[in-house]
């Protein structure tokens, strides 16, 4: 064999028993925002699992990850990650959004008090976040502190005008209150800002049947359902009261309120639950008689 051919052939030997090169914690990593930006989250969230592994001190990976479960739904997981985020880097820059973001897992299980003290924190940490004086307006307005809440939103949307959710829930908030033209004004501009966010649809359809307007209402109904038709459930699958619960609410305190009724029979309506329906309209006819076209041709309709 010539020593040219030897060589090569040495060469090709000790390459293929050469181990092959390992992935870095930061190769890992980067390759797995790729997959979340490609919407792959398993794919991210086995990255991170991996780059953990390969550096148990990664806080941007427990940070990832823990996002990742969250939108899997594994808040017992994903709470974690958040723990050890906060656990690794308490006072690190941006770590409010970790405080920010464990609150709202803990307010998912139940604990109000767990919630604010992370939210009184990332506050500490960055007073012009608003995202935390959003949620922390949330959590007041859960805890039945109406004005800790209303000074909360007012403070958020001070320092960004642009947060829908921030107008959602103040506007929740001014019906509870019974301030109806706040909170027409604040579904309006939720809106305006995010048109395809389902919520405020069902919300401001309540407030134009109570106004008389019911052919907007109706326009708002059918575009919540087309967006999502959980919207217009019983049971909000959030952490605020169901537009039913708060309209219910608003009839114990205004019980000769006909338009009020026939919201509610609106509601029941889109619902599918007809008997019910049926039931609110004729409650809505019996306080006033001159709503009897109307009505009748709200129980001729079907969703």
């Amino acid at each position: 064999m010539t020593h040219s051919l030897l060589i090569l052939f040495l060469l090709i030997v000790f390459q293929a028993q050469a181990p092959q090169q390992v992935k870095s914690a930061k190769e890992y990593f980067d390759s797995g925002l790729v997959r979340l930006q490609k919407d792959d989250v398993d794919g991210a969230i086995a990255d991170m699992s991996k780059a953990i592994e390969l550096n148990p001190r990664y806080v941007d990976a427990f940070f990832i990850r823990g996002q990742c479960l969250l939108l899997k739904g594994d808040g017992e997981r994903a709470l974690l990650d958040q723990n050890k985020v906060i656990e690794l880097a308490p006072n690190a820059r941006g770590v409010e959004r970790v405080y920010n973001n464990r609150s709202v897992m803990r307010l998912l299980k139940g604990d109000i008090e767990g919630a604010l003290q992370d939210l009184q924190k990332a506050i500490e940490l960055n007073p012009n976040y608003a995202d935390s004086f959003s949620n922390r307006g949330m959590t007041r307005s859960l805890q039945g502190d109406q004005a800790g809440a209303a000074s909360d939103y007012e403070k958020a949307l001070a320092l960004n005008p642009n947060l829908p959710a921030v107008y959602i829930n103040r506007g929740i908030l001014r019906f509870e209150r019974q301030n109806l033209e706040g909170a027409m004004a604040d579904f309006n501009r939720a809106l305006e800002i995010a048109p395809k966010t389902a919520k405020p649809y069902v919300d401001r359809a309540v407030l134009h049947t109570l106004a008389g307007e019911v052919d907007l209402a109706l326009a708002d109904f059918k575009k919540a359902l087309a967006l999502d038709a959980a919207s217009v459930s019983e049971k909000d699958p959030g952490m605020a009261s169901s537009p039913f619960k708060r309209l219910q609410s608003f009839i114990s305190s205004n019980p000769t309120n006909a338009r009020a009724y026939e919201a509610r029979g609106i509601l029941r309506l889109v619902q599918r639950r007809r008997s019910e329906a049926i039931q609110d309209f004729t409650r809505s006819l019996e306080l006033d008689p001159k709503l009897r076209s109307e009505i009748d041709r709200l129980m001729s309709l079907t969703f």
